[in-house]
């Protein structure tokens, strides 16, 4: 198994520190926006019905 650069560490870490910022971001959107999303969601229904 060849030793990892700290390139890579750094690297890698960053990217999950973004991925969990946007996954906070979005269920944040998600828990402020429930009311509209759920209207929205009726809404198609109707208008698939």
């Amino acid at each position: 198994m060849p030793q990892l650069s700290p390139l890579f560490w750094v690297f890698s870490s960053l990217m999950i520190m973004f991925l969990l910022m946007s996954m906070m971001v979005v269920f944040y959107e998600k828990m402020v926006d429930f009311n509209s999303v759920n209207e929205c969601k009726i809404l198609l229904m109707k208008w698939c019905w």
